[in-house]
């Protein structure tokens, strides 16, 4: 069992809550506009790639998710499992690219979490004839609103309030602070995530992403050399004449289930020449079953203390400059 914030304990009370401390209709503010939903939801669908994630943490059972990648029972992830299974949530996933409209209509849902995700104004105003839909939060740029405030946004629309939302960010904000108060050499240093593409070329993303703001809240400073070249969707890509840019503090590589990213790399001529490789400042997030690639990439209420137990370690040991420090 992974070690994290006590999420369960706080989702499993949350989930008792009495109804009565309930207070609808309640109206949901985000980029499309108002949803004003008049009851407590019973039958929620989730349409975006992670949203599973934050109900179950808030205590709510979806009745239908969407598939990302991993093809996971009830396409959840294992650090979500226990909390799954203590609602009892055995929701339809719904596979494929793309929203399936049939689909979302024949779950019959009383409201539809669609944040995570390319949802266009028409696709908007079409689910919105099925039920009252939530999308992206106001004042975000698209795939840029913190974990923090989709965890908002979600738990007022199903419970009518943030209680539960904010005693998770608080407990989080007290683990973050403890990692950064155990590794104070992080803090300042530069750093992000890089991958390998198939074509050659490498890829970061830029500061408003997820995942890059997770090793910020470790201490970690986006590399000013990156700042500013992100395409519109967030892409950073990086050539291989340009791979100087990788220079950094330290620089995480998560690595996916049976991936051989790390040997394609280090033999690459040009990636020794950086001192990067010289000082052993690359970190492979890699635990063997693609589960921190995976949870890099969630970046979800769940998968976050997953991350916390294997990764500030890892990135101390590769800060210091010395190829030869092992984690702790």
């Amino acid at each position: 069992m992974f070690k994290r914030p006590s999420v369960a304990l706080i989702s499993l009370l949350a989930f008792a809550a009495p109804v009565a401390a309930q207070d609808f209709p309640v109206t949901i503010e985000h980029v499309y506009g108002t949803t004003t939903i008049e009851e407590r939801p019973q039958r929620v669908v989730s349409i975006g790639l992670h949203e599973q994630d934050f109900l179950y943490a808030l205590g709510v059972a979806p009745i239908g998710v969407k598939e990302w990648f991993g093809e996971k029972p009830y396409a959840t992830w294992p650090w979500a499992e226990d909390e799954r299974a203590a609602l009892g949530a055995e929701p339809e996933v719904m596979t494929g690219d793309g929203i399936n409209f049939e689909w979302v209509l024949a779950q019959d849902p009383d409201l539809i979490v669609g944040i995570y995700w390319w949802l266009e104004q028409e696709d908007y105003d079409r689910l919105s004839e099925i039920a009252p839909v939530v999308a992206s939060p106001a004042g975000y740029d698209v795939w840029a609103a913190p974990w923090q405030a989709e965890l908002a946004i979600i738990d007022q629309a199903t419970s009518s309030n943030t209680e539960k939302s904010d005693a998770i960010v608080a407990e989080f904000d007290a683990r973050y602070a403890e990692v950064r108060s155990a590794y104070p050499e992080l803090e300042g240093m530069t750093g992000t995530n890089i991958y390998l593409e198939d074509d050659g070329n490498f890829t970061a993303w830029g500061p408003n992403d997820l995942a890059s703001k997770f090793l910020v809240d470790l201490g970690l400073v986006f590399p000013p050399q990156l700042e500013g070249l992100a395409a519109e969707d967030n892409r950073i890509t990086i050539s291989a004449e340009n791979i100087d840019l990788l220079e950094m503090d330290v620089a995480v590589w998560p690595v996916a289930e049976g991936s051989d990213v790390q040997a394609v790399v280090e033999a690459l001529p040009t990636y020794q020449s950086l001192a990067i490789a010289r000082e052993g400042r690359s970190v492979w997030l890699d635990d063997g079953d693609g589960l921190a690639y995976a949870a890099m990439s969630w970046q979800t209420p769940l998968s976050l203390g997953y991350l916390l137990d294997i990764l500030p370690a890892q990135l101390a040991a590769a800060a210091d400059g010395d190829p030869e420090t092992q984690a702790e």
